[in-house]
């Protein structure tokens, strides 16, 4: 996959965060869009990996959309498209 299309992919996950059944798995699914997407610049792909540290930590349920969202802009923000 490429970057842009897990950015695609990502902003999809997000909007449906507040419906998700498992919060857990919902981060644990926006995380792996972007770890397993090509063409992160290496400060990228640092963000990248410090959110799958964080998600192994198990924070709470209530601070893993606010991440995820953090994460997404901070990608999107570096986007050619942005």
């Amino acid at each position: 996959m490429s970057r842009s299309e897990a950015l695609g992919a990502a902003r999809r996950l997000m909007r449906g965060f507040a419906g998700a059944p498992d919060p857990r798995r919902h981060a644990q699914q926006f995380y792996g869009v972007l770890v397993h997407a090509d063409g992160w610049s290496k400060t990228e792909q640092a963000l990248i990996v410090s959110l799958g540290a964080w998600l192994n930590q198990r924070p709470s349920v209530g601070e893993l959309k606010p991440r995820c969202e953090v994460t997404l802009e901070q990608l999107a923000a570096n986007s050619p498209s942005a």
